[in-house]
């Protein structure tokens, strides 16, 4: 049956990011139920990336929501329908992040932690990453850096239509995009979740990017 699953999965991913996906994961456990309030945010502040996700996560309704996985490779850190732990310990954690959401890999001794939420069926039609920024002073070089990444790529199994980036509390910065309706949904949230903590440092046009950064998809490990 798990080998049934990965193999479904992988071919649902073969329909998607300039890498046209990623492997596809396998299953993970469910995310606990902790939904979120501006009010809850602006008590407990943002202490991990995962959480700078799923506060926003956690105000949909059940039938706003679509089927997501988070996390990467390794079993402990893959989750379905939550964001995940994504691993940044070596290079070839960094070149995962940067295939999984765009953080540039040069830059990942930048960052103490990173979580990503990708749609299950079309990582192009959403995507979002969370990261904790070591120092305030390179906030803006991470954004820009994100920025640069993403827009200067060419996509696969749909291209997306819009990317935001933005610097929440606490030194962490997070970036969204995928299709228009599901990103404006997620950014309305979070301004709603992190009002006046969240800094929109750019959005942009995804039919202006394009570049030779295009990967093979990954053919995933079936056990």
């Amino acid at each position: 049956m798990k080998k049934l699953l990965a193999i479904l999965l992988a071919l649902s991913l073969t329909l998607s990011l300039a890498a046209c996906g990623d492997k596809a994961p396998f299953p993970g456990p469910e995310s606990p139920e902790s939904p979120a309030s501006p009010e809850e945010s602006d008590v407990n502040p943002i202490t991990d990336a995962v959480s700078a996700i799923s506060r926003v996560w956690d105000t949909y309704a059940e039938e706003d929501r679509f089927m997501t996985f988070g996390g990467d490779y390794n079993e402990e850190n893959q989750v379905e329908n939550a964001p995940g732990l994504h691993n940044i310990a070596t290079a070839d954690d960094a070149a995962a992040l940067d295939d999984a959401v765009g953080f540039p890999a040069d830059m990942i001794d930048k960052i103490s932690e990173a979580a990503v939420m990708r749609h299950m069926l079309n990582v192009n039609t959403f995507t979002c990453g969370a990261y904790a920024v070591n120092s305030a002073d390179d906030l803006d070089t991470v954004c820009q850096g994100i920025r640069d990444s993403l827009m200067n790529r060419a996509y696969m199994c749909g291209w997306p239509e819009v990317l935001y980036v933005m610097k929440l509390p606490n030194n962490f910065v997070m970036n969204v995009f995928g299709a228009r309706d599901l990103v404006d949904k997620f950014v309305d949230a979070a301004k709603e979740v992190y009002g006046d903590g969240l800094t929109v440092y750019c959005e942009e046009d995804m039919s202006e990017a394009g570049g030779d950064n295009t990967f093979a998809i990954p053919v995933p490990e079936l056990g």
